[in-house]
């Protein structure tokens, strides 16, 4: 009876360890019905399928538990479609040509407001490009083209920046600011230390710098962190 009550009580805190989720998705993409939708964990040596569902008629559905709050990748079939956070509680996803959206656990609806401003920049920024090949094409010189809008595109880069950068340092002890991180080191063709990534890196405290991604980066820059 002792073995057998250690065993429950074992038992029982093991699970109460894990965190359980259930995701429930919608997408109106016509070409993912019926194919596999997948839930992908980055790691050191690339992305590993932690779950996969069918689409059918424009809906999936996912559920398990997890050891601790974890950032993944939702995948159909081999294209990338948005990161979310698998955490405790029930997430929706809803899947659009114009919008990805992750909503219902608090880690999640704080990454998508975070992409959902950094998109209405991204549009903002799409509109003077269209602009300026509107006012090339109508004969404008590149100067004069730069004097119009020049300011209004260097003010709408420095709000990008300072979102990126206020949303990373807000969150160095979760799992958004390192893969968040990572999201936008990703960008540079080369790992370098750019102003924005000292700013970040300036005050993080030592959980965020020794996240294996973050400090794979700076070991790349030639400043491991101490």
């Amino acid at each position: 009876m002792n073995k057998l009550a250690t065993l429950l009580a074992l038992t029982l805190l093991l699970s109460s360890c894990a965190e359980s989720f259930n995701v429930q998705g919608t997408t109106s993409i016509s070409r993912f019905d019926g194919k596999t939708a997948y839930i992908r964990m980055p790691g050191q040596n690339g992305r590993t399928t932690y779950d996969s569902a069918q689409i059918n008629h424009g809906e999936f559905y996912f559920y398990g538990d997890v050891d601790s709050t974890a950032f993944a990748y939702l995948f159909v079939g081999g294209e990338e479609v948005m990161p979310i956070v698998l955490e405790h509680g029930s997430l929706s996803l809803q899947v659009s040509t114009v919008t990805q959206r992750a909503s219902g656990t608090p880690l999640n609806d704080r990454l998508s407001r975070f992409f959902s401003e950094r998109d209405r920049i991204e549009d903002k920024l799409y509109s003077i490009q269209q602009e300026s090949m509107e006012l090339l094409l109508a004969g404008h010189s590149i100067a004069e083209v730069r004097h119009r809008l020049g300011g209004r595109q260097e003010r709408l880069l420095r709000r990008m920046e300072k979102l990126e950068t206020d949303f990373i340092r807000a969150n160095y002890d979760n799992v958004l600011g390192p893969n968040v991180f990572m999201l936008l080191a990703a960008r540079q063709p080369v790992p370098c230390m750019t102003d924005q990534i000292r700013t970040i890196v300036r005050k993080a405290p030592p959980g965020f710098l020794h996240h294996p991604y973050v400090r794979d980066y700076l070991i790349r820059c030639g400043q491991p962190p101490r």
